[in-house]
């Protein structure tokens, strides 16, 4: 499990999911007032773990950690498609890195490398309609990113950009042909994986040319068939937030659970409800209990998991170095990325306990 952290402070329900295990904790937009702030929350995260354990935010079109926060103004994904230019892409995405890691963050959720449409569910997110293109630039955010030693989780498999809700608000569903997936929606994960990209989220949507039932998060043929085996992708694999996108309407916990396990999945993202992680927690100890799930299933998971915590979580005690917020070469590669709400450097330079 991830779980979404609700303060600004570690509270006693996250303390108890660390010590049941969870591999990581995802901070939420109220915990960014400042980067001193941020920085002594992931410390502190990381010092009562006391074991690997990643730090992740959401960081791509919304901006988590604004300039007033004393980070660098980086452009949205529609911003960099429209710009087009690859080495740019690179050069924000080392700047992502280079800030976050700055700060203790080990894991971002992104970037976001849907194929945008005349239907597109969010086209501020996503970094243009042209296949190629989204391919290019996402590769180039994943390879800048990971440069300075932060994670990319690239979303959200197998490509949210055309699919339009159902009549009776299902989950949103895809019926074009294979072929067609493989040329558009695909190619920009492909490129990822090319770009040793250290995670993939799945999104909750139907893929109707694989599985017409089940949501791509939880489906067997999607993750296992499609990404495991069909695209050779060996990295970890996180189901997106399991309170959104309509999957908790539909599915019970232990459904949730239970095919997603058994997709071949490794992790459950639970961002918004403590809760929900203590639910899935309990689901699959029953389902080990009953043998419904396999003890072996659960291992390998939890390998990719530490091959991501073992590349790039920082160890506790480690304490984040804020000297790489706010230099000027972060800036110099492109003149539209807008400078003018920088901190300086002296004023981020104190210890920040």
């Amino acid at each position: 499990m991830c779980v979404g952290l609700p303060l600004s402070k570690i509270d006693d329900g996250t303390r108890a999911l660390i010590d049941a295990g969870v591999c990581g904790v995802l901070l939420r937009k109220q915990a960014f007032s400042d980067a001193h702030s941020v920085a002594a929350l992931t410390y502190r995260l990381k010092e009562y773990a006391g074991r690997p354990l990643f730090v992740a935010v959401d960081h791509e079109a919304t901006q988590r950690l604004t300039p007033q926060a004393g980070f660098s103004r980086i452009p949205t994904p529609r911003s960099l498609g429209e710009q087009g230019e690859v080495e740019l892409a690179r050069h924000v995405g080392q700047i992502i890195g280079r800030e976050l890691r700055a700060v203790g963050v080990d894991v971002t959720l992104g970037p976001t490398m849907d194929v945008a449409s005349s239907v597109s569910w969010d086209r501020e997110r996503t970094l243009g309609a042209d296949p190629r293109l989204v391919a290019a630039l996402s590769a180039a955010l994943v390879e800048g990113q990971q440069s300075e030693g932060v994670a990319a989780l690239g979303k959200h498999f197998p490509g949210h950009g055309e699919s339009a809700p159902s009549e009776d608000e299902a989950l949103p569903r895809k019926p074009h042909l294979f072929s067609r997936l493989e040329e558009v929606e695909l190619r920009p994960f492909s490129a990822a994986m090319a770009a040793r990209v250290a995670g993939i989220v799945v999104g909750h949507l139907v893929f109707e040319a694989l599985d017409g039932q089940l949501p791509a998060s939880l489906s067997r043929a999607i993750v296992f068939g499609l990404l495991r085996q069909k695209m050779s992708y060996r990295g970890m694999v996180m189901i997106d937030d399991v309170d959104s996108g309509g999957l908790h309407r539909h599915y019970s916990r232990e459904d949730i659970a239970f095919h997603g396990v058994g997709s071949g999945a490794d992790c459950f993202l639970c961002a918004r409800r403590p809760e929900s992680a203590w639910e899935l927690i309990s689901a699959l100890e029953d389902g080990l209990r009953r043998g419904d799930v396999l003890p072996e299933r659960l291992e390998a998971a939890r390998r990719r998991i530490y091959q991501v915590l073992h590349r790039y979580s920082r160890n506790p005690g480690a304490k984040p170095d804020l000297s790489l917020l706010g230099r000027a070469q972060s800036m110099d590669l492109d003149p539209r990325i807008d400078a003018s709400s920088h901190v300086s450097p002296g004023s981020l330079a104190a210890d920040h306990e």
